[in-house]
């Protein structure tokens, strides 16, 4: 029940990454044809900016959630199966402090920016905090994300999702040693009986 309903969180967040990527892409369309008929767009650039900034934040967790971030793991892959759970362990739970930490300073952001009235500086006004509630809401569900994973590998011994990249280096690897393997196995000479 709450592994399909995180799984639909991170997955609506993924949407909404998506719908503002294709809004921005309407945007400088609409500026584009508007150039041509001689009607300019006010603030076109600015709502492409504020979508942009929403579409990253929106993004993060299900990037996260399906194991498509840039990790490097040059160190962890040489290490036992053992110390590579405990090594990945500590770096989810230090990097669910930090995100934490993020999503509280974006959320007192917004607060900020909601107390002060503050408005965007461009042809048209816009408060603030009405465009940054999108990146404290993207934040808040990649805390999420970084402490359901955080459980699921201290308490339960689940491995971090794995990148398609990462999946096919392990077959492609699986599948060497295999040859190798078959490689080395003496073969039998002709006409004699097993």
């Amino acid at each position: 029940m709450m592994r399909s309903l995180l799984d639909k969180l991170y997955l609506s967040s993924g949407i909404l990454s998506g719908i503002c990527m294709i809004s921005i892409c309407v945007i400088i369309l609409i500026r584009v044809v508007g150039r041509f008929l001689g009607i300019e767009i006010p603030s076109s650039d600015d709502f492409a900016g504020f979508l942009l900034a929403a579409s990253s934040f929106f993004g993060l967790a299900y990037t996260f959630h399906h194991g498509a971030h840039i990790r490097v793991n040059l160190f962890t892959s040489k290490l036992s199966a053992p110390m590579n759970r405990y090594v990945n362990s500590m770096v989810l739970i230090l990097g669910s402090i930090l995100v934490t930490y993020l999503f509280w300073h974006l959320t007192y952001m917004v607060y900020e920016s909601y107390l002060f009235e503050e408005l965007s500086s461009g042809y048209i006004a816009v408060p603030l905090w009405l465009v940054q509630v999108p990146l404290a809401i993207g934040m808040l569900i990649l805390t999420i994300a970084f402490i359901d994973q955080t459980i699921a590998t201290v308490f339960y011994g689940a491995e971090m999702s794995k990148s398609e990249e990462e999946i096919l280096v392990e077959t492609m690897s699986n599948e060497l040693s295999e040859t190798q393997e078959i490689e080395k196995t003496p073969a039998k000479p002709m006409g004699t009986k097993s």
